[in-house]
């Protein structure tokens, strides 16, 4: 049987060595390196055969978000599973939008990792329970039509501030980042996210940004 090869990406050793032992639990995978930032795993990628890549996202010289875009622009890239501390969707929206096919909290119980592994590889998504699954089918699978997102956006009474707003949170902007785009106070941001919030009928950033997606609101950046 072919076995999975895996690359992991983590600037703390200990967790580098923990996601190692976790993988050699399964004779279906096998840890071919294991690097401590972005730029590693870059490099690394470009020169070797590697079909997932596990990548944390806050590390020195080149975070998990900007390795992975420059990751999936090469030909036959791996498939990224992001794996971090942060169940935020000020990390997950972006690492999504770069191309990762799946996100995991390092909390996530060992088999569940082994088991994301496949899922990525198979060409499924995988995302921990602390963060909705719907949204990365959402990002992927974007429709609009222009008349009816008009007639949409109007019917829901949504405003033009709003629907900026909602832009940004789709580029994975936070609440200070619109605040500053915007020139705009926080509290005013929020007080807006309040008031899509009850208009898309969520409760969260990250169950609004689902909803707009599905409706065609808005649509999520994507590389070229």
């Amino acid at each position: 049987m072919e076995q999975i090869k895996v690359l992991i990406v983590d600037d703390e050793p200990l967790i580098r060595h923990a996601l190692s032992t976790i993988l050699a639990t399964d004779q279906g995978i096998v840890t071919v390196n294991s690097v401590q930032n972005g730029q590693e795993a870059v490099t690394y990628c470009e020169a070797h055969e590697v079909d997932v890549v596990l990548m944390d996202l806050q590390m020195p010289i080149m975070d998990g978000i900007e390795a992975t875009k420059n990751i999936k622009s090469l030909e036959d890239s791996p498939e990224i599973l992001a794996i971090t501390a942060f169940s935020s969707d000020d990390y997950l929206v972006p690492v999504l939008v770069a191309g990762a096919s799946g996100y995991l909290v390092k909390d996530t119980e060992p088999g569940e990792i082994i088991k994301a592994v496949y899922s990525v590889h198979n060409g499924s998504a995988a995302i921990s329970p602390s963060v909705s699954a719907d949204l990365i089918t959402a990002v992927r699978n974007v429709q609009r039509t222009p008349q009816d997102t008009a007639d949409l956006i109007d019917d829901l009474g949504l405003t033009n501030r709003e629907m900026q707003i909602l832009g940004l949170l789709s580029e994975g902007f936070n609440n200070t980042e619109t605040s500053r785009r915007l020139n705009i106070s926080e509290a005013t941001v929020k007080t807006h996210m309040a008031k899509i919030f009850m208009k898309l009928e969520v409760r969260d950033r990250v169950q609004a940004l689902i909803a707009a997606t599905r409706l065609g609101l808005i649509e999520i950046p994507r590389d070229a």
